[in-house]
């Protein structure tokens, strides 16, 4: 995601790298969700942090759009691998939805704007995503729109970026 969707301008910005998404994960025996969410969770908290405006005054305007070609795959396949040998918990299957990769950082900040999951890898997301986007921000659905992009890397890692963004003519 080495691009800004046209119209916009950046706000914030942050890039996480995980060889073990696991390793950011703040699940509670009341809470599940996919260790991939805690990861992009974690970069918006981040990209957040690194913005001079603060974006969270305009929660219930701001949005977030999450590009990831692989999801909440990791949780899928342990429900999979569990099920022919014991109970599966109904907290895995909500922490296993791929949506759980925006909704968790929506529910960390409450935000209140629009979310999309676009389920392919961010570089081929990325046209619809900045036409969202562009959408959203010209129609009013936004003020703010948060775009995470979830990738793979080496072995079972992933790196999340993400910009906060806004339109180019919004008040500064």
């Amino acid at each position: 995601m080495t691009q800004v969707p046209p119209g916009t301008r950046v706000l914030g910005s942050a890039t996480v790298v995980a060889e073990d998404p696991a390793d950011h994960a703040v699940n509670k025996p009341s809470f599940y969700a996919d260790p991939a969410a805690w990861l992009v969770a974690e970069t918006v908290d981040r990209a957040l942090a690194d913005c001079a405006e603060p974006v969270l005054d305009a929660a219930d305007d701001t949005g977030i759009v999450v590009m990831s070609a692989t999801g909440s795959e990791r949780t899928m396949r342990r429900i999979a691998a569990s099920v022919p040998r014991s109970r599966v918990s109904p907290l895995r299957f909500a922490g296993a939805n791929p949506g759980v990769l925006a909704g968790l950082p929506a529910l960390r900040h409450g935000l209140r704007g629009p979310s999309l999951l676009l389920a392919a890898h961010p570089d081929e997301a990325a046209p619809v995503a900045f036409t969202v986007i562009g959408g959203w921000l010209a129609d009013g659905h936004a003020r703010h729109v948060l775009l995470a992009g979830l990738y793979a890397t080496a072995g079972d890692g992933q790196m999340c970026r993400c910009l906060v963004l806004t339109g180019a003519g919004a008040d500064r």
